[in-house]
């Protein structure tokens, strides 16, 4: 039995369950250990309420308190599960087999497909009782072990290399629409699976919008001399997200909004230089984050001064607990991953936002993105 299965079974029996039950989603993936098999993310699942990214499953999880794991799926997935115990079956017999798979009475379930996971147990068993364990295993997800973190290093680097990328070949003249994409393509071409969520490449031309249309962003919109163009971009491959952002000024930027670029990077990097281990916890960031950039002279631009809302750890979902904002308080430790995606908002100029993912070591944290810091000002020819 493999240590995460171990510590899952654990989690299940200090539950008193008898077993959970998961649909494809990232409950799935994490107690399957099963990385090639393509399943379909919800963003926004743990920010703007619950989303079951199917009605009806074609492959079932289950993980018993023993630790035995069966996997229930259609013919056409049935390779799918290397070193697992798979039984075949189809869709519209999933009820039946079930009833030969599930051993006991106490069974937690996921978000994914959860009215018919629960019907579906009522059917093979009305003394089933279901639990909401969509989060059961957070904790253990949020720390990385090294094969994780591998694969979250390398798709770090390939969103940095996706941007630079895109920001080489940005030309006078082009729409938002055209560049989101090129970043699109650059993630075909090199055989990505998919996007972690819809990526947004925000054009805001100096003193074109209004406040009320700070935060919109059409797709027709072109580019030209004095456009700012803020990125949101996260790619998943392998089962794992990135998320990634930066903002970029195409043509000659005003002193104070170039300064205050800096200013964002100064915090970031401060931020992460003061990460301690077991030690500085998820509220904290936002305020070292604010320290800094007070002390630059930019803390009336910042955003999210009441929330102290910074971002969110990240792995199989784009978005997992602990969430950076001040309602959490869950320390900090070696193998989590975070994204912190600090903002401002220079009014008729520019919205400016940076996003980085961070590893938190046994020693501190490091940055898994490294697109240069000093990159802000375009003038491609």
């Amino acid at each position: 039995m493999s240590l995460r299965k171990e510590k899952c079974t654990k989690k299940i029996n200090d539950n008193n369950l008898d077993g959970v039950l998961f649909a494809t989603g990232a409950n799935f993936q994490y107690v399957t250990e099963c990385y090639d098999y393509f399943w379909q993310r919800a963003s926004m699942h743990n920010i703007a309420g619950r989303h079951s990214a199917k009605l009806l499953p074609e492959t079932l999880a289950y993980l018993n308190k023993n630790g035995d794991l069966t996997i229930v799926t259609i013919p056409q997935y049935k390779n799918m599960f290397p070193n697992c115990k798979v039984v075949v079956s189809y869709m519209d017999q999933f009820e039946d087999t079930l009833s030969q798979v599930i051993d006991g009475t106490q069974i937690g379930i996921g978000s994914d497909c959860s009215e018919y996971l629960k019907e579906t147990l009522k059917e093979v068993n009305p003394d089933i009782v279901t639990t909401d364990a969509e989060y059961l295993f957070c904790d253990l997800m949020a720390i990385k072990d090294e094969k994780e973190i591998a694969i979250m290093r390398r798709l770090a680097k390939f969103t940095d290399d996706a941007i630079m990328h895109v920001v080489t070949n940005l030309k006078e003249g082009m729409t938002q629409f055209e560049v989101e994409q090129m970043i699109m393509d650059y993630g075909l071409e090199h055989n990505i699976q998919d996007f972690s969520f819809s990526p947004t490449a925000g054009f805001k031309t100096r003193g074109t919008f209004t406040k009320e249309e700070n935060f919109i962003f059409p797709r027709t919109s072109k580019l030209v001399e004095g456009t700012a163009i803020a990125f949101d971009v996260g790619y998943m491959d392998q089962g794992y997200c990135s998320d990634w952002g930066r903002t970029v000024y195409f043509g000659t930027a005003p002193e104070y909004v170039k300064n205050g670029y800096k200013a964002l990077h100064a915090a970031q990097q401060y931020m992460v230089s003061k990460i301690v281990p077991y030690q500085t916890k998820a509220s904290d960031l936002y305020k070292l984050v604010l320290e800094e950039v007070t002390r630059q002279g930019y803390d009336d631009v910042l955003r999210w001064k009441v929330e102290e809302m910074l971002g969110h750890q990240i792995g199989i979902d784009c978005h997992n607990y602990p969430m950076l904002n001040k309602q959490f308080d869950d320390i900090l430790k070696p193998g989590m991953i975070f994204c912190s995606e600090p903002k401002m908002m220079f009014e008729g100029e520019c919205f400016m936002r940076i996003e980085d993912m961070i590893l938190v070591t046994e020693t501190g944290a490091e940055f898994l993105t490294n697109f240069p810091r000093d990159l802000f000002e375009i003038h491609n020819d």
